[in-house]
């Protein structure tokens, strides 16, 4: 019995050294500015070998852990390799800093990999650490920046919407600082067309709709379709009322309703202002959503490479709204595709796309669909060099389509291996009767 527990004890102490040894590196890698995304998968992968509980801390009990977890979980999100420019992923990154604090991902762990979980983390919060550092990183400015930038994109929609064709870059440079945008043009039809497509993908009416149209998955079994919306909210009423993770549970139409005569929700299509309004996402049915990278595939294949990168501009939108100065109900992603609409019925008397097609993305690249997928990879992840790869992954998703070799990486934060990803995308394909070619690795 002594001699085991001897054993237990000794091997407890190589986990603590391995884990202590590993983290050391990844600062080393860090601090001298090198890739090390390695390091969130090893640990990971030792977090799922060894049974941790997770600890539950406060911001405000443990704000030294707190601040030092957020400095370094930026510095080496930071360190990583992206086909954006620096300042524009400095205002991105809090943002992914701020899902890891709450899920005691990354650098929120202690020196053995136990996650820490900061339930009460905010990006508000964490924004106010990192503008220690630099000022421009105060959430005032990330919010009122990021504002700015979709309503570049916009005023640039519309000033191009009826040429024929359309840079992807203004006075300023590249829309949302992207490198390959620079000297790109598209042609602007189908690059509005993506951009809608993508838009509407995430609208919860769109998604009811295309449940109704195509109610099935490809092995004919009903499909289960997971969707919600962001809401216009009053914060300070949300927080009385206690309803904790609003994206965690189903809200009826007379739930939602209830709430806007409470006037906890805001849904007057006019602009809000922060702090005194903010954003919420409601969940409006349980189950799981669509992958990006499936959506971004199929709109790829159907419609060429520009409508990709309309769609992926869309996905951008998409993030950069859930922090904002200056909000709209649907969010401002669903407020461009508004506008989009209106000036294509103004221009042409036509929608660019019709509910079939927006039904028919969905289905496509719901994540219950056949073969099921885990994958969905955010703005982040889509223009991140992977380890192993020498394309961001939205373009190695276009040399998928395009019949190129692909290299053997691990995609998102789930870390899917592209083997697996390509090989489901090409059979739902298959089953969409959409040949594309078959996928090659290197």
């Amino acid at each position: 019995m002594g001699r085991l527990r001897e054993n237990r004890n000794r091997q407890r102490k190589v986990r603590q050294q391995q884990a202590a040894g590993e983290r050391l590196q990844a600062t080393f890698d860090m601090l001298a500015g090198r890739q090390n995304d390695l390091f969130d998968q090893r640990n990971r992968r030792r977090r799922e070998d060894v049974e941790f509980t997770p600890k539950i801390l406060s911001v405000t009990r443990d704000r030294d852990i707190f601040c030092e977890c957020v400095r370094r979980d930026f510095a080496y999100l930071e360190a990583q390799k992206f086909a954006v420019e620096k300042d524009f992923m400095a205002r991105v990154l809090p943002q992914s800093v701020h899902g890891r604090a709450l899920n005691g991902h990354g650098w929120f762990a202690d020196a053995v990999g136990c996650p820490l979980i900061f339930a009460d983390a905010t990006f508000d919060r964490v924004c106010s650490v990192l503008e220690e550092l630099e000022p421009q990183l105060g959430h005032l400015e990330i919010r009122g920046w990021r504002n700015q930038q979709i309503a570049r994109l916009i005023n640039h929609l519309e000033k191009h919407f009826t040429d024929s064709s359309m840079a992807l870059e203004d006075e300023q440079g590249p829309l949302f600082g992207v490198d390959f945008f620079k000297g790109r043009r598209v042609e602007t039809e189908p690059f509005i067309k993506g951009l809608i497509l993508a838009g509407q993908m995430d609208d919860p009416d769109c998604r009811q709709r295309s449940l109704a149209l195509m109610p099935f998955a490809f092995n004919d079994y009903e499909l289960v379709l997971g969707y919600g919306g962001q809401e216009v909210v009053a914060p300070e009423r949300l927080e009385k009322l206690g309803l904790g993770d609003t994206g965690s549970r189903e809200f009826s139409p007379a739930e939602r309703q209830q709430l806007i005569d409470l006037e906890v929700i805001f849904a007057e299509k006019k602009t809000y202002s922060y702090p005194q309004y903010d954003q919420a996402y409601f969940r409006r049915s349980l189950g799981e959503g669509v992958c990006d990278d499936l959506a971004l595939l199929y709109i790829g294949r159907c419609y060429g490479f520009d409508a990709l990168l309309g769609a992926f501009l869309s996905d951008a939108v998409d993030t950069y709204d859930k922090f904002l100065r200056q909000c709209r109900p649907g969010g401002m992603d669903g407020y461009l595709v508004d506008r989009l609409l209106s000036l294509a019925w103004q221009q042409q008397g036509a929608a660019p796309v019709t509910e079939e097609e927006v039904a028919r993305l969905i289905n496509f690249a719901a994540k219950r669909n056949q073969p099921v997928t885990r994958l969905s990879s955010s703005h982040r992840r889509l223009v991140q060099y992977e380890r192993g790869s020498d394309l961001p992954t939205l373009l190695l998703h276009w040399d998928f389509l395009a019949g190129e070799r692909l290299p053997k990486i691990h995609l998102g934060f789930s870390r899917e291996p592209a083997e697996r990803f390509y090989q489901t995308a090409f059979s739902r394909f298959q089953a969409a009767k959409m040949p594309v070619p078959a996928p090659k690795f290197y």
